[in-house]
């Protein structure tokens, strides 16, 4: 088995790095790395590293710099984190994107507390691979 390693998959480890360095919550670890392991880090990169004004605009109070002397080891600048409550809310407001990338955070969300899902809805709207990435984060998590 080979593993394609491009941009995007790089990208979103140095993400995971950063959003969970300091963070000793297993359940926010656990829900950080799916959002990671999910197409690319796909949530990371609209919370984080957002292509443009529209998304970053929506997105902006999905993370925080908690403690503005923690520096990336990558790009200099803060370490951000992510505010699960914030997350939480954009989930209850509703988004603007698939399914599955919706249930994939909706799961997230869940895990560390700040969101109420119908699991069978949610697992209904991924494939066999974002069914096993959810797997996977409930260990972690439990």
């Amino acid at each position: 088995m080979t593993t394609d390693v491009t941009a995007e998959s790089l990208l979103a480890e140095r993400l995971l790095f950063e959003v969970t360095c300091g963070v000793g919550n297993e359940q926010m670890i656990a829900a950080s790395r799916l959002l990671s392991q999910h197409d690319d880090g796909f949530w990371l990169r609209q919370f984080l590293e957002p292509e443009d004004f529209a998304t970053k605009r929506r997105y902006e109070r999905a993370a925080e710099i908690p403690d503005a002397s923690l520096r990336s080891p990558f790009h200099g600048g803060p370490i951000q984190h992510l505010r699960w409550d914030q997350i939480g809310e954009l989930l209850r407001e509703g988004l603007p994107t698939s399914r599955s990338e919706t249930a994939i955070l909706a799961v997230a969300a869940s895990l560390v507390g700040e969101y109420d899902l119908n699991l069978r809805q949610a697992l209904a709207a991924l494939d066999s691979h974002q069914v096993q990435l959810v797997l996977a984060a409930i260990t972690h998590a439990s």
